[in-house]
């Protein structure tokens, strides 16, 4: 397997040989996830490399003649090392390691840590969670070490457990999480037995406490390996969360929209939960392309997607129980939006920070779930201030609610089972007309809050904030364009 060594940085190669350089027995080994992906002609910034036959101070020595090295723990021995003219990202470097378990209860990282200059890569390749992360590549030679099948799962795109699945959750539950979020990321299944044990421990791992209350799994490693998950392939997410059980456990919120019917004339997916899934299906493919080019959605969108009818089972009225002319659930955008603070607090859903997708903000996902009905108005008759207030006001909001719309837009399928994101096509129509009255993305107000109270003689207040309102609509509209028309239409509307 010498071609791997051609598929790597050559500087990463030079590097490694370096640091065990005239040490006999010395060996250098690129890990884990960063031989996977270099197998599966995958993209990787990460490198982690295990080092034998050089002690840890050594090592350490070694590290820091050739860059900047800090000891991330000495429980783990593992160095943080940014060699010096290494323009990627800190390469973590180890001595080979076992693992053994402290108290059996699954807590995240509840095992001691061994270090050992002499232990052979295979040992240290056993610990590991999933056959396919249980891969080293010799980066003097060129050889591939794969004590547990992982290259057979490469092909066959199965993500299995390295030894007894039931064995490796129990020694940390955090894995069965990142087994789902794995397939979503990898595009593989997962192996019978390994998926069962997953459904097993589900409960364990999104509920369980140690004996002094706290969780077994914080919080923070939930939300990022479900956010993660639900970053790589949303309606897969969704679906390994329900058909695992971490669904019931995290979000009963979601799985309550289960056998909530709709409006069948609106609605002819089914329930709210399959029109769910399938808003989640439309953050992807070739219509979200046509609207959205290669731009991929936000955490904020892909939240507010996963929540934005959460209001729905709370709100149903239906003509056999109440009376009504059809399936109603009137008001259900403003009852979900409620309930999302709390499910953000509830998971820690804002502790993850994602490169590309951003960061979950609460007040957003909350302003997204109760604004996605928007554009039930006729976009074509909605006033320039009310465009420009959703969509242009705060940019990046306003095209994370344009997502939204569109993932809701095109899972709701009318009888013809024909989607269309008529609505939205509608608002970019007349998106130019609103941003040519812009500079530089915003609308400059010919008067400030501090003009209007002194022209006015007002005091600060809410009143100030409505008159502001009134001014940017105005100017919007057409119906202003100098200070002096500014102050004549604010004078007829200040209080007597």
């Amino acid at each position: 397997m010498v071609e791997l060594l051609t598929k790597l940085p050559r500087q990463l190669i030079t590097l490694a040989r370096e640091i065990i350089k005239d040490i006999a027995g010395g060996e250098a080994y690129l890990v884990g996830g960063a031989v996977r992906d270099i197998i599966m002609g995958r993209a990787t910034k990460d490198y982690d490399i295990v080092v034998r036959g050089l002690p840890a101070e050594a090592l350490e020595a070694r590290l820091a003649k050739l860059g900047q090295v800090s000891l991330v723990g000495k429980t783990f021995g593992v160095f943080k090392w940014q060699p010096d003219g290494w323009t990627g990202e800190a390469i973590d470097v180890a001595l080979p390691r076992t693992e053994h378990v402290t108290s059996g209860t699954g807590q995240y990282r509840d095992f001691a840590v061994q270090s050992n200059a002499e232990l052979p890569i295979e040992e240290d390749l056993a610990r590991r969670d999933f056959t396919v992360n249980a891969l080293a590549v010799n980066l003097a030679t060129g050889g591939l070490i794969d004590p547990s099948g992982g290259q057979v799962d490469l092909k066959s795109k199965t993500l299995r457990t390295v030894g007894e699945p039931a064995v490796r959750f129990s020694e940390d539950l955090s894995r069965t999480l990142r087994g789902l979020r794995f397939a979503c990321q990898l595009g593989f299944e997962l192996e019978k037995q390994t998926w069962a044990a997953i459904q097993t421990h589900a409960e364990r791992t999104a509920t369980g406490t140690a004996g002094d209350g706290t969780c077994l799994v914080p919080r923070e490693i939930v939300a990022r390996e479900v956010l993660k998950a639900l970053i790589a392939n949303p309606p897969r997410a969704l679906e390994l969360l329900d058909e695992s059980g971490f669904l019931s456990h995290l979000l009963p919120e979601v799985v309550a929209m289960k056998n909530c019917p709709q409006a069948p004339e609106f609605h002819s997916e089914g329930d709210v939960f399959k029109h769910t899934k399938l808003a989640l299906e439309a953050l992807s493919g070739e219509a979200w392309h046509k609207f959205f080019g290669d731009s991929k959605p936000s955490l904020n969108a892909i939240a507010a997607t996963l929540l934005h009818d959460i209001g729905k089972p709370l709100t149903i009225k239906t003509p056999e129980i109440h009376g009504t002319n059809r399936i109603r659930t009137d008001g259900h955008d403003a009852v979900g939006a409620e309930l999302v603070p709390q499910i953000c607090e509830r998971l820690k859903l804002t502790s993850y920070v994602d490169l590309v997708a951003g960061q979950i903000e609460t007040e957003t996902v909350r302003w997204l779930v109760e604004h996605h009905l928007l554009l039930l108005n006729d976009p074509k008759v909605l006033k320039p201030s009310t465009i420009y207030r959703y969509f242009l006001k705060n940019r990046k909001r306003g095209l994370e609610l344009e997502q939204l719309i569109f993932a809701d837009s095109w899972a709701s399928l009318p009888p013809s089972k024909k989607p269309t994101a008529n609505r939205l096509k509608s608002l970019r129509e007349r998106l130019p007309e609103i941003t040519a009255k812009l500079s530089h993305g915003k609308l400059k107000l010919l008067l400030s809050g501090t003009d209007i109270m002194k022209a006015l003689k007002l005091p600060p207040g809410p009143k100030i904030g409505e008159l502001l309102r009134a001014l940017e609509e105005a100017q919007l509209d057409g119906r202003v364009k100098t200070r002096h028309q500014a102050l004549n239409l604010l004078k007829s509307q200040r209080p007597s």
